[in-house]
């Protein structure tokens, strides 16, 4: 398995075409590869949360050897760089939030969500809004300043988000839509994890969306837990992550997608019933100072369900988060 930073940081999603234009090509461009007995060579961008660790070790377990593809695992800080790495051919998959795919099929951005990333423990059905944060690796956490305790305190506060219009700020108005809570007067601040923790230890934004290991500095701090968005918002067992793809790429090479498709099932299999050895493997990948206790019970899918899927879309139609359905149809590659 190889690691590497690829140097896309600073493009965003309006470069993507310019990009395309003249880019290198994709290591699998011309098609499958199905005839030969050369590994297929693809590049897949992750990240450093529990989300993403089935890939890295699925790597490892040898699912993908198995298969017939060579991983390479490609780190990028953001959705929109990853996006454009698509469009570019400078990847062939990355970790996408299931909203953002949604928001990019209203934008004619040309992803496919082909296997499902991470998602909701079913366990967290059960569990009360104070113990639904052992089932997710990210929360809504307050400043003290601010003075924030509940969902209430939300109406009308500053909230650090690290995309706009995308999964955060969606899966949070639409709690604070079932909750009664007013959302209009919110500000909606774009601020990445680090900056957006370091504000709220300042008291210069009254909240903020984050995830792990930044919650758990966030809970160090002594800063409160206000919401588990996620955990909320979507039904349970259902994906929150993909791993899309640009339509190009996914229909010129179908069989390199059915079999990171089936690669990927089992190493969501594997991290579901070895909970404790994956939790250890992000701490030991991470570096972080954690014991598996630390983390939270988190739950890999292994296939996005398309009603699920629908269901998602029309609850952020309902808020008026989105103008109308989209058809999942047209942005997932089900698995075979």
């Amino acid at each position: 398995m190889k690691i590497r930073k690829l140097g896309l940081v600073g493009l965003a999603a309006a470069a993507v075409v310019a990009l395309a234009a003249c880019s290198s090509s994709a290591p699998s461009e011309g098609g499958d590869a199905a005839s030969s007995d050369e590994p297929v060579k693809i590049r897949v961008q992750a990240q450093n949360s529990i989300a993403a660790e089935p890939l890295y070790m699925g790597v490892e377990q040898g699912f993908f050897e198995e298969e017939g593809l060579d991983v390479e695992i490609v780190d990028l800080p953001d959705v929109a760089a990853a996006t454009a790495a698509l469009q570019a051919n400078k990847l062939e998959l990355a970790f996408v939030p299931t909203i953002s795919a949604l928001q990019m099929a209203r934008q004619n951005v040309p992803i496919t969500m082909i296997a499902a990333a991470d998602g909701i423990n079913p366990a967290a059905a059960e569990a009360p809004r104070d113990e639904q944060r052992n089932f997710t690796s990210s929360g809504v956490y307050t400043s003290k300043g601010s003075g924030i305790t509940d969902l209430e305190g939300l109406a009308g506060a500053s909230i650090a988000v690290p995309e706009l219009k995308g999964q955060p700020d969606g899966t949070i108005t639409s709690v604070l839509h079932e909750a009664g809570v007013e959302t209009e007067g919110i500000e909606w601040l774009n601020l990445g994890f680090v900056p957006a923790l370091e504000a709220l230890k300042s008291d210069q934004v009254d909240a903020a969306f984050l995830v792990s290991p930044f919650t758990i500095e966030a809970d160090a701090a002594g800063l409160e837990r206000v919401m588990n968005p996620s955990v909320e918002f979507f039904p349970q067992g259902s994906a929150t992550t993909s791993w899309a793809a640009s339509k190009p790429w996914a229909e010129k090479n179908p069989d390199a997608v059915e079999k990171f498709q089936r690669a990927i099932a089992k190493s969501a299999e594997y991290a579901n019933e070895n909970i404790d050895e994956t939790k250890q493997h992000v701490i030991d990948r991470a570096g972080l100072k954690l014991t598996p206790a630390d983390m939270p019970q988190s739950y890999w899918p292994s296939a996005i369900d398309p009603d699920q899927l629908a269901e998602v879309d029309q609850k952020l139609v309902d808020i008026g988060f989105f103008e109308e359905p989209v058809d999942v149809d047209a942005i997932l590659t089900p698995s075979k």
